[in-house]
């Protein structure tokens, strides 16, 4: 049967960890903490299949390819490449899981005007490429697109609890017609025929002055150019080659700026030991000072005890003889008068010893400090002089740094002016391409209505969803498709009359019911369904817990999963908050988003460059 099946999806850059999710080949669960990324994986396939802009999150800064796996209807595997904020997508027949530099093997836009677009590219692998659906119920038709398709297997979380039915779009009336077509198409298996009939003079004059404002466009976008800068095709190679010029750019300029930062690192540390050095010599100097006035004191002491003890001598303090105190000869003295001249000569004595013991003390502490200076004040010296060479060293890198920074900055101006050449070569395609379409395309006027289906194919997909519903367990009884308003029944009650929770498992039985019609009967359809939150308001079995519609039982999560991996014909993506049964954690491929750096895995993007991607959960 006529489908595709996704493989992978990788974001690469330049010195960054790759973030990669693989798609399992019936059934893939992400799962986990808010706010890990999980959304903008269904958000980031949308973009690579043609969506024209991506809501980038913080984490996605420095990467520069979004790759997407894909494997045809015919077997071979291709990958396609966009980058973050571009507007051309790269085909690469192979399946690239990384850095890719070569040139691609197709170049394709993103626009649906024109041949050469991601649209006409995938339409034609499916066997769709130049069908037609209706555009209003005149008769009035146009080329289909793949995203026309798109929107009815890949649903968001928003779209997922719409009060919009499933097959539209948009509340409003425009293009509605369009979208019944669509579905009609893969229903059916056959798009509208082809008209004969050309525009009328209104017509043609309202297409007249479209065309003459879109060659005034394109004339004052041409007037932009550069007139050396050669063609789009040239351009984009000088950008291919521009970009791997960059990029060994910065990796000398995080070369040097690794080395330069190291040898900052040391300079900062040696600073931080000559501060030490000098705070120590400081403290040695305050102590050295201190204690040689000490030492001072202690000299002067001992020089007034030398005094006394001479003067004592030669008073006769000291001496045996008339007492010269009172005068009393040796006979008449008592034994106080000789206590007292020789208590006077033992204090003058043991001072003496006192003091100079202190001295000595004194001398060998200072001794000790002014060894400690010498040894400090060499150890300073020596860090002095490697500061000096860390000054050096962070003076020759900075040197070395000057023309790679030169370098990044002209890469970085050649590949600004390279980008704008591209963008206006790009938009003045587009234009031609609108302006192309205006003279090509006739406007159809009024005449065949547009065709309904066939009622007993409106039953059988009715079944379809049934069926669907029936094997979730959900408590229902009929589900009905009207092909005149677009709306979901159930009984009389129509899908916009639920809570959110019944609108989200409606829209997903919707989206599953129809892959099962297409594919169980080898019709065209894309082959996967990609489902965000739809059982938004499941809780895990508890008596006492009810959701927000009283049909929803809380058993219904894992009849869900079950049915999608072991009945479901084609490939199926879901993105939910709660966890899947055990059962299918180990048979499918599921990933659990934690905001955890060491529980199985952090959310779609790594921690950072040395955090690890995580385990897969199951196979």
């Amino acid at each position: 049967m006529p489908s595709i099946r996704l493989l992978h999806l990788t974001f690469a850059g330049s010195g960054r960890q790759k973030a990669q999710v693989v798609f399992g080949e019936r059934l893939t669960v992400i799962y986990g903490a808010s706010d890990t990324g999980k959304s903008f994986v269904t958000e980031a396939i949308d973009y690579m299949l043609g969506a024209r802009k991506l809501d980038l999150i913080p984490e996605a800064e420095g990467y520069s390819q979004i790759l997407l796996g894909l494997a045809l209807p015919d077997g071979s595997v291709i990958t396609l490449m966009r980058g973050p904020q571009a507007s051309r997508i790269y085909v690469f027949e192979e399946d690239v899981r990384d850095l890719v530099y070569r040139a691609p093997d197709l170049d394709l836009g993103v626009s649906p005007r024109g041949s050469k677009n991601i649209s006409r590219y995938l339409l034609e692998k499916l066997g769709l490429e130049g069908t037609l659906i209706a555009t209003n119920d005149t008769g009035g038709t146009k080329l289909v697109g793949f995203r026309d398709l798109l929107h009815l297997c890949l649903v968001s979380e928003t779209r997922m609890v719409s009060k919009v039915p499933p097959v539209l779009r948009a509340t409003g009336t425009s293009g509605q017609t369009a979208h019944k077509s669509v579905l009609k198409l893969l229903l059916t298996g056959q798009g509208e025929p082809v008209t004969d009939a050309r525009p009328n003079a209104a017509q043609r004059r309202l297409q007249k002055g479209k065309i003459g404002l879109l060659d005034e466009l394109i004339l004052d976008l041409q007037r932009q150019l550069d007139p050396q800068g050669g063609n789009e095709s040239e351009l984009a190679a000088q950008l291919h080659r521009l970009l791997a010029h960059q990029d060994t750019v910065a990796d000398s300029l995080r070369e040097i700026t690794v080395r330069h930062t190291a040898a900052a690192a040391r300079r900062a540390d040696i600073a931080i030991t000559l501060s030490q050095y000098d705070q120590r010599l400081a403290e040695i100097d305050d102590l050295l000072g201190r204690f040689g006035l000490l030492r001072s004191q202690y000299e002067s002491d001992l020089a007034r005890l030398a005094m006394v003890s001479e003067a004592g001598n030669l008073l006769g303090y000291f001496s045996t003889g008339a007492c010269v105190f009172c005068g009393a000869a040796p006979e008449h003295q008592t034994a106080e008068h000789d206590q007292e001249t020789t208590a006077l000569q033992a204090a003058v004595t043991a001072e003496n010893d006192k003091t100079r013991q202190l001295l000595s003390d004194l001398r060998l502490t200072i001794d000790d400090l002014q060894v400690q200076r010498e040894e400090i004040a060499g150890r300073r010296e020596h860090s002095s002089a490697l500061a000096e060479q860390a000054d050096l060293e962070m003076s020759r890198i900075t040197e070395e740094l000057r023309p790679v920074e030169h370098l990044a900055a002209k890469a970085m101006a050649a590949r600004s002016r390279l980008e704008k050449e591209l963008g206006l070569h790009q938009r003045i395609q587009e234009l031609q391409e609108v302006r192309d379409q205006l003279v090509a395309d006739g406007a159809v006027p009024g005449g065949r209505p547009t065709g309904s289906i066939p009622a007993g194919t409106v039953a059988a997909f009715d079944r379809a969803i049934e069926r669907a519903v029936q094997a979730w367990h959900v408590q229902l009884h009929s589900v009905s498709y009207d092909q005149y308003t677009a709306e979901l029944f159930v009984g009389d009650r129509g899908r916009t009359g639920h809570g959110k929770g019944m609108r989200a498992v409606l829209h997903a039985a919707f989206a599953v019911g129809l892959a099962d019609y297409c594919l169980s009967r080898e019709q065209t359809h894309p082959g996967f369904i990609i489902l965000d939150s739809p059982l938004v308001t499941y809780r895990q079995p508890v008596a006492t817990r009810r959701t927000d519609d009283a049909n929803l039982p809380d058993s219904v999560s894992d009849y869900f999963y079950r049915d999608l991996f072991h009945r479901f014909a084609g490939q199926a993506i879901v993105v939910e908050n709660t966890d899947p049964p055990i059962d299918i954690t180990q048979e499918a491929q599921v990933y659990m988003f934690t905001r955890e750096p060491d529980d199985h895995r952090f959310g779609f993007f790594p921690v950072g460059a040395a955090g690890g991607q995580g385990d897969v959960v199951g196979k």
